[in-house]
């Protein structure tokens, strides 16, 4: 089975005046650069659905397919990534965390995280705009570590806000740190979402297992060598060997480490 095209993985795309070394942060220039690049060398960006729909894969076209996805619903991606990605033709998937009542990502110590989120105002706009919206929970808690009932809850209650916002809401969920189980799985099957977004884990191809899909972490780089090894699979090759050393370690009862970011 092939794997698909490469999910790309962004959060904040900051102004470049609010640079920063965290892993999690793209300049907005940057960020322009990464787009001139996939235009440069013939790239378009099916939309997610799209691509669940085609069993994970995308239309076929004279170009390459790559997604692009953003995670937790910073302000920014309206402000910034937004201008961008119109410029170039370009849509993505947003995946904001949906507690009404907060409109900061107030889950991260990271001072370069700390930064407010879109209104429901601009989520619609960006709606209207081409971009879709799937959820990424309630609050950003870890959901590993959650109860049976507060996981129902962070679950079932981020659908109904996001479907309270957006016309056209996407029944995927993007996993907060990455982090999922088999117990969470199945939590988020019987929530009735049809897909679930991870980083670092799952298996290479996205219909092998529709509820740990494997994404591409993008950073504050964007040479020709950096987004060329991006894109070729061959990142996906390595993080997803590693993921599978892991995997074979915590079935054998040896002590691995967390997938998590």
């Amino acid at each position: 089975m092939r794997a698909g095209p490469p999910i790309l993985l962004y959060h904040r795309i900051c102004r470049d005046d609010e640079s920063s070394r965290c892993e999690f942060v793209v300049t907005t220039s940057v960020f322009r650069e990464q787009m001139k690049y996939l235009a440069r060398r013939n790239y378009y960006t099916p939309r997610l659905s799209e691509v669940l729909t085609w069993n994970g894969q995308a239309p076929r076209t004279e170009k390459a397919p790559v997604v692009l996805t953003f995670d937790d619903g910073y302000l920014d991606n309206f402000e910034n990534a937004l201008p961008i990605l119109q410029e170039f033709g370009f849509t993505g998937a947003v995946f904001p965390v949906l507690d009404p009542d907060r409109r900061t990502s107030w889950w991260d110590d990271l001072p370069a995280l700390r930064a407010a989120l879109m209104s429901p105002q601009q989520i619609r706009a960006m709606e209207h705009a081409g971009m879709e919206f799937g959820s990424h929970s309630l609050s950003h808690r870890s959901l590993p570590q959650l109860t049976d009932s507060e996981l129902a809850e962070e679950l079932t209650r981020s659908r109904e806000v996001l479907g309270s916002i957006v016309e056209r809401p996407l029944a995927v969920l993007a996993y907060p740190y990455g982090a999922a189980n088999e117990r969470v799985k199945r939590a988020v099957q019987r929530a009735r979402y049809s897909a679930a977004l991870a980083v670092n884990s799952g298996p290479l191809a996205i219909e092998t297992d529709r509820y740990e899909i494997r994404r591409v972490p993008v950073t504050n780089r964007a040479s020709e060598a950096y987004m060329k090894f991006k894109l070729s699979g061959a990142e996906q090759r390595y993080r997803w060997l590693k993921w599978k050393v892991r995997q074979g370690l915590r079935f054998s009862g040896l002590p691995g480490k967390s997938h998590g970011t």
